[in-house]
């Protein structure tokens, strides 16, 4: 993850193109759908063996376990595989992590998946292929404004604690920032 620099030293973060898509209960979603929200965004498909579950499982376990009742923190699992990754398919792999209203799994179309993984989420590898698919065992931190905020491992104590440390942080600047200008 890169970031760019704008002449006077500040960091030009990269904005999420909007996306129509499906979630897990069969519901059409769109960026719109999480408006002033927090994003841990992560690319995985249901069948994977190898680093998919290990991710999900770590999500589940660390991450989203600590912001599970955070209602300004959502949790966006996208489908490599939406051939085989249907709304029925994805409701029972959100069942089996135990995934709450605030983690969505969404499936369409792979060329749209695939496109905004590569460009618009900047997933390291998200260009490289295994039988079809790409794997990624990152998580991607996206703000209220839709930009990319970081990208995280999912695996050790130390990702943890900065993937969780990193949304915390960001929570406090738009807390900070709501008590320094507040709405008129």
């Amino acid at each position: 993850f890169e970031r760019e620099l704008a002449p006077n030293g500040d960091t030009i973060y990269h904005t999420i193109e909007d996306f129509k898509l499906m979630n897990q209960n069969g519901d059409s979603v769109t960026l719109d759908t999480y408006k002033d929200k927090l994003l841990m965004v992560s690319f995985f498909f249901a069948s994977c063996e190898t680093v998919c579950p290990a991710m999900n499982n770590y999500i589940a376990q660390h991450v989203y376990k600590e912001f599970a009742k955070d209602t300004n923190v959502v949790f966006l699992s996208f489908s490599v595989d939406p051939h085989n990754d249907s709304a029925a398919v994805l409701k029972k792999y959100a069942q089996s992590l135990n995934a709450g209203p605030n983690w969505q799994f969404l499936t369409g179309s792979k060329t749209t998946i695939y496109d905004l993984a590569a460009n618009s989420f900047k997933i390291p590898g998200a260009a490289d292929e295994h039988e079809g698919l790409f794997h990624s065992n990152k998580i991607v931190l996206v703000d209220k404004q839709k930009r990319v905020r970081g990208v995280f491992d999912t695996g050790s104590q130390n990702d943890k604690s900065a993937t969780i440390d990193a949304v915390r942080a960001l929570k406090l600047e738009y807390t900070t920032n709501a008590k320094n200008h507040p709405k008129k």
